[in-house]
């Protein structure tokens, strides 16, 4: 979507600015349950927003997102993001300058591959559209609740079941034939014994019988 088809089915004011686009994303955000703070002192600066979204995040909001103000915007999140452990937000329109567009792409691309940064660029991402729904982005827990199955046991008298496990894992198999060849002599032991127990029963029995 256009940034300015954007604006317009958000209700921006016209002219807008960039803090009706943190209230647009912190409002959002509050709509799914997540709790947000606008303007909140941050290590000697002021991060836009910061919100309990994804475990805690710091948000830096820019109007338009090009290779310049991604930099910028990722500068001011590392200092915001000392002595914590927040995930560090860009988020904002990508420019609508069709040349810079893959510039903007590519410098997302590349400062994520810090795993605590995440580039949003909010007119392409389908789940910060004005209107759309409640989308897994966002952690969508009845959608996990809803699909969400007990593990069946498997059916130990089904020799399928049993082929299966041995064949996959004949690690398996070795195992039980050592234990059973270790056992065998302490069992011909045990039953040695007491068959000769009970010959001896027999005999003591025969002879008082006698």
């Amino acid at each position: 979507m256009l940034p300015s088809k954007f604006v317009e089915v958000a209700g921006f004011p016209i002219p807008w600015q960039e803090r009706d686009l943190q209230k647009y994303i912190s409002d959002r955000l509050t709509e799914r349950g997540f709790t947000t703070r606008l303007e909140s002192s941050a290590n000697g600066g002021r991060a836009d927003i910061v919100t309990n979204w994804q475990g805690g995040a710091i948000i830096e909001c820019k109007k338009f997102l090009d290779r310049n103000s991604i930099f910028q915007a990722v500068g001011q999140l590392n200092l915001y993001g000392l002595n914590n452990t927040h995930k560090l937000i860009v988020m904002g329109f990508l420019t609508p300058d069709a040349r810079e567009q893959p510039s903007a792409l590519k410098t997302a691309s590349m400062v994520e591959q810090d795993k605590r940064i995440q580039v949003v660029f909010v007119n392409i991402k389908e789940e910060w559209l004005p209107g759309s729904k409640f989308r897994i982005g966002f952690w969508n827990f009845n959608l996990f609740l809803f699909h969400f199955r007990l593990p069946q046991l498997p059916n130990f008298q089904d020799w399928h079941w049993w082929f299966n496990l041995v064949k996959a894992h004949p690690l398996i198999l070795i195992l039980v034939g050592s234990f059973f060849l270790g056992v065998l002599p302490d069992i011909k032991k045990i039953t040695s014994n007491t068959f000769g127990n009970n010959l001896e029963q027999e005999a003591i029995e025969s002879a008082h019988q006698e």
